[in-house]
């Protein structure tokens, strides 16, 4: 099986910017972007972890404050950096995984992590070493923000098709409207305290809320 990077970096690059950009609207980026705003409360410098083609990093500088961006696919990102350009916006961009961040200790006021991407990863090791990775460069009182999907228990029938697998019945399979499925990692406040505690990481809290019109499970750390 391919390691999440590979994956993740063949899956959009297939599925392109207009692809991964059909499965939002407008509406629900701007309410994703005011939920963004409202919790970063006032701090500045933030990194946005697989920040796509730019669909959060955008509005955020937009808004005035000091982005960075970073995501495992040139094709996104080269679509940021063009927007960016367009409108003379100062972002850093920066291709790379999220579980070797190439930023200094103490780097950012915040680091978001949004639309499932974290789930993205399928193996412990490689959760615990982005919870680590976030954590590291969070500069003292920081807030990193994981958004993803909110999830219960897998069902005998999901289990039969084949659409809950792995330990726990963790991972699963959607289907798109555009005919693409998707396979993610399904978290709880089970595994996210067990990953915080293998991180060494005992501030954080896991929560559900509304979120772009949709109930999405929130993991905060604050350093």
């Amino acid at each position: 099986m391919l390691n999440s990077a590979l994956r993740s970096r063949a899956e959009y690059a297939e599925l392109g910017v207009d692809g991964l950009a059909a499965r939002t609207s407008p509406e629900r980026d701007a309410d994703i972007v005011k939920a963004v705003e409202e919790l970063l409360d006032g701090r500045d410098s933030v990194l946005d972890l697989c920040c796509g083609y730019g669909r959060i990093s955008l509005p955020l500088r937009r808004a005035g404050k000091t982005v960075r961006a970073l995501d495992i696919s040139p094709n996104l990102v080269e679509a940021g950096r063009i927007r960016a350009a367009e409108e003379e916006l100062a972002i850093d961009w920066a291709i790379g995984s999220m579980t070797d961040l190439p930023y200094a200790w103490d780097s950012f006021d915040a680091v978001i992590c949004l639309w499932t991407a974290f789930h993205e990863l399928f193996a412990e090791d490689e959760q615990i070493s982005t919870i680590c990775e976030i954590s590291r460069v969070l500069k003292p009182g920081g807030i990193a923000i994981i958004e993803g999907p909110s999830w219960g228990p897998a069902t005998a029938g999901e289990i039969a098709l084949g659409m809950r697998q792995g330990p726990e019945h963790r991972i699963v399979t959607t289907e798109h409207a555009d005919g693409l499925s998707s396979v993610h990692y399904i978290h709880d406040e089970i595994s996210y305290g067990r990953l915080c505690a293998a991180a060494g990481i005992d501030n954080y809290k896991v929560y559900k809320r509304e979120w772009g019109g949709r109930r999405r499970l929130i993991l905060e750390i604050h350093a």
